[in-house]
């Protein structure tokens, strides 16, 4: 008799769909809530990253997980001759929002004194680690190959 009870439970169990998971703010699930940062935050988070003074290896209390070394030496070149042709930057934050797991979503823009400065509105992902916002790793990555390709175009009108 236990065979057959567990023959049933086993079929059943392989048979029967798996439940899905919904997470807040997917369709038919109420809007996320919780804690997000601040515009002033966002932007001064922005401010550091693209600091051609603070070293990107010291970014490790703004971006998680930090950067490795050479990707720390790849960023540190770039923002040092971007330095004083297209920063800094002015950074335009909206469109805060919370999501699951402790993460956060604002939308990020760039203006300045000239066009390679500008950099259309863009999503950007943070993360709260025990209190303190933070760029993912990809985020920070995504805006510093952007910023660096708007630099290029115009570093190059300068060096013909």
């Amino acid at each position: 008799m236990k065979t057959i009870a567990a023959a049933v439970i086993i079929a059943a169990s392989l048979t029967a769909p798996a439940a899905a998971h919904a997470d807040c703010g997917d369709p038919g699930q109420d809007p996320c809530t919780g804690p997000v940062p601040t515009v002033d935050e966002v932007v001064g988070i922005m401010q550091q990253l693209t600091d051609p003074n603070i070293p990107a290896m010291d970014k490790a209390n703004i971006v998680t997980p930090g950067f490795t070394p050479d990707e720390a030496g790849t960023i540190d070149d770039h923002l040092h001759r971007m330095d004083g042709r297209s920063l800094p930057l002015n950074f335009i934050v909206t469109d805060i929002q919370p999501a699951p797991d402790n993460l956060a979503g604002a939308t990020v823009a760039t203006n300045g004194w000239n066009f390679h400065m500008f950099g259309p509105p863009g999503p950007v992902v943070l993360v709260d680690d025990r209190g303190r916002w933070k760029l993912t790793h990809h985020a920070a990555m995504s805006a510093l190959d952007a910023y660096w390709y708007n630099a290029t175009r115009y570093i190059a009108t300068f060096t013909k």
